[in-house]
């Protein structure tokens, strides 16, 4: 699926956080980017899988102010 994934688009993780690349289950949190603030509007936050370094969002629970 994400192999024709434009790089300009962020990859969101939905409801499996399961890295799709390779199937890892741990994540830590990534850096903030300059967009990053817009996509924390919406709840979504940047992680980055342990194993393979890939970034990815997900849905946050907590919306930033």
């Amino acid at each position: 699926m994400y192999k024709t994934w434009p790089r300009w688009l962020p990859r969101v993780l939905w409801i499996r956080r399961r890295c799709p690349c390779c199937k890892c289950l741990q994540f830590n949190p990534a850096e903030m980017q300059s967009f990053d603030d817009l996509f924390s509007m919406f709840a979504l936050r940047p992680v980055r899988c342990k194993f393979c370094s890939r970034r990815y969002y997900w849905f946050s629970m907590r919306v930033a102010i």
